[in-house]
């Protein structure tokens, strides 16, 4: 079938045949439409309607998040001003259904699960592709916003430039750094252990886990896992994976796909890149791998001092 229609919801997921049935069209009572996908539409299917274009790929590299804000107003005029609203891409299976599914979880506060049942429950073929996945969980844990400060979304950016650099053999350039020494917000400070010169902070730290519980003492980690823990590792984790820190941009800058880091005070070498992704000892990959060696660096806990 051409489209079908969420339920509680005057909205329809599609294909693009749907924009040739236009008795259908105006049987739904649709007065919006909503195209994702790359390439010309025959503006003659859509000049009866309230048109939104969105040129999107359905790839892995697609960057869908960017568009949510700007999709979800758009249909949710559609809804508010009392019309019916056709979202649609190619074969009404991924870019619509992402699309739609990130209108109601921002709709209704809910889950991407949740979101994504209802859809199914009206078309059953709706499925976002594992990269749309992926952003719609980034939407949910940043509480339904699309934010650049948002410290998953760059990640996620920064691990699909790394991917690409696999092919193409170019690093990419980061655009955003973060400090060295922690802020308010800061439960953790890493320094060099040799000068104790300020390398990150705690929300530089990219979280990673062993793929398998590889000891009894990685087994009950991710439990424990808190302010009171010992250290923001787990016991065979040797490496600390960073966000981009300001005291990397020279070395990070000059083009390569991997290199070495020095402590930006003492000059001892404490860590290392690769664009490509590094493997840590716990078992875990991590893409792209900038790290800092746990030997070569002490964790400070941040109190703040109560009134």
């Amino acid at each position: 079938m051409a489209m079908h229609k969420v339920p509680d919801y005057n909205i329809y997921i599609g294909t693009l045949f749907a924009l040739q049935g236009q008795k259908a069209l105006a049987d739904a009572g649709v007065t919006h439409v909503l195209s994702a996908l790359m390439g010309n539409i025959d503006m003659r299917l859509v000049s009866s309607f309230k048109h939104m274009h969105i040129q999107v790929e359905d790839d892995d590299d697609e960057d869908m998040l960017q568009y949510f804000n700007q999709s979800n107003a758009f249909i949710a005029e559609a809804l508010s001003s009392g019309g019916t609203i056709l979202v649609h891409c190619i074969a009404g299976i991924s870019r619509s259904s992402t699309l739609v599914i990130a209108y109601i979880m921002q709709d209704r506060r809910i889950s991407l699960e949740e979101a994504w049942s209802l859809v199914q429950e009206g078309r059953p073929i709706a499925c976002p592709n594992d990269s749309f996945k992926e952003q719609l969980a980034i939407y949910e844990q940043d509480g339904f916003a699309v934010s650049e400060s948002s410290p998953s979304y760059r990640r996620w950016k920064l691990k699909k430039q790394a991917e690409l650099a696999t092919a193409s053999g170019t690093a990419p350039l980061p655009k955003i750094y973060s400090e060295e020494k922690a802020t308010g917000n800061s439960t953790v400070e890493l320094r060099c252990k040799k000068c104790r010169c300020p390398l990150a902070q705690s929300s530089a730290i990219i979280p990673h886990f062993p793929p398998s519980a590889s000891s009894k003492y990685d087994a009950s980690y991710k439990s424990k896992i808190g302010p009171s823990m010992v250290s923001v590792l787990a016991p065979s984790c040797m490496h600390y994976f960073l966000d981009p820190v300001r005291w990397m941009q020279p070395e990070l800058e000059k083009g390569e796909l991997d290199g070495k880091f020095d402590c930006p005070k003492c000059q001892t070498k404490i860590g290392s890149y690769r664009w490509q992704g590094m493997q840590c000892t716990c078992g875990a990959w991590v893409t792209p791998g900038i790290s800092i060696q746990r030997g070569r660096a002490d964790e400070i806990r941040m109190f703040t001092a109560k009134a």
